[in-house]
């Protein structure tokens, strides 16, 4: 169905954009801080490019994953044809996004990032997914467009690989961590 400008404006502001912080955080996970807004900015002009397909009936909030999903595996293979440029040294200020607080007051300690960042891409997309997003299975299994199965064994082999993670950073640096501290929340 063909929807009017305004209408799916209201629409897409509607069923799409409140979803922002949590497609910011998952893109902080996958490409770090310095090119997420990047592929969050790309993500979003998909969505909205391809807005009158989305059926309102299904999870928007699964859709918008999948298309960044999709965005960051594109970025991925074109990055791969690509030499790397050499850097300037001037120094770029980060813009601020009011939206940015929300993302932050649930911000995962350093270990549990730099646990994250260890684990192979597919581990760490459907733990995020799971874990933090709190998608479904099936909703998992539609973003990262694979069987049940596959999201159920990437889950339980990557939180086994996240926990070794864990624990040898603790064992290494002599402290002893219970699992909550490893999640800072802003007060």
């Amino acid at each position: 169905m063909l929807l009017g400008w305004t209408s799916r404006s209201r629409h897409f502001e509607r069923d799409a954009l409140p979803h922002l912080p949590a497609l910011y955080r998952m893109a902080r996970q996958l490409v770090g801080a310095e090119a997420a807004d990047d592929l969050v900015q790309e993500t979003f002009l998909r969505a909205w490019k391809y807005f009158e397909t989305f059926d309102s009936a299904t999870n928007c909030r699964a859709w918008l994953f999948r298309i960044l999903r999709n965005v960051w595996i594109s970025r991925w293979r074109k990055s791969r044809l690509e030499l790397p440029l050499t850097e300037t040294g001037d120094e770029q200020i980060e813009p601020y996004y009011d939206w940015e607080d929300e993302f932050l007051r649930d911000e995962m300690s350093v270990e549990v990032e730099r646990a994250l960042s260890e684990l192979p891409a597919d581990y760490r997309l459907a733990i995020l997914l799971a874990d933090v997003e709190e998608l479904t299975y099936q909703e998992i299994a539609r973003v990262m467009e694979c069987p049940i199965g596959t999201v159920m064994s990437r889950l339980n082999r990557g939180r086994k690989m996240l926990a070794r993670l864990i624990r040898a950073y603790a064992e290494s640096t002599g402290s002893n961590p219970k699992p909550e501290e490893f999640v800072r929340r802003k007060p």
